[in-house]
């Protein structure tokens, strides 16, 4: 007698993988694909070449830093700081819908995706703020600073 997993697979459904959309493996682990190298240099030179500056990246950085700040010292609750986090998407929208855009599209799209994946504490300050973080990193070799504003 086949097993209900069978009969799923069989009949096209599969069960959702629990750690899809998520930026830790099934043991917790924030998974290397977002910090490493091969990931995060391409998008960082992506970002530049679609004229990404240092300053608008650092914009958004040192918020979710402030954030991150607030929530490792305590003086702040996730649920408290939930709004905030979801906000990174409306200032991502306002600086992509200005004439010229301060930020490419592709940005805004990278921070609407974390944003969506951000559901805890943990999500926060242990996924998105490394791979933030590694982005900023690679950052520095592609982007320059906007010095005459």
């Amino acid at each position: 007698m086949p097993s209900i997993q069978d009969a799923m697979k069989s009949a096209g459904v599969v069960k959702p993988n629990p750690t899809a959309g998520s930026y830790f493996d099934e043991k917790g682990n924030l998974k290397v694909e977002f910090v490493s190298k091969a990931n995060m240099e391409p998008m960082a030179r992506k970002f530049a070449e679609e004229k990404l500056n240092m300053a608008q990246l650092r914009r958004f950085f040192n918020n979710c830093r402030e954030i991150e700040r607030r929530l490792r010292s305590n003086q702040s609750t996730f649920e408290h700081e939930q709004a905030n986090i979801a906000r990174l998407s409306v200032f991502a929208a306002d600086a992509a819908g200005k004439y010229p855009p301060k930020i490419p599209r592709s940005f805004r799209d990278f921070l609407d995706k974390n944003v969506a994946m951000i559901h805890s504490k943990k999500d926060f300050v242990d996924g998105f703020m490394q791979h933030f973080e590694a982005l900023v990193g690679f950052a520095t070799l592609y982007m320059r600073e906007e010095r005459n504003r």
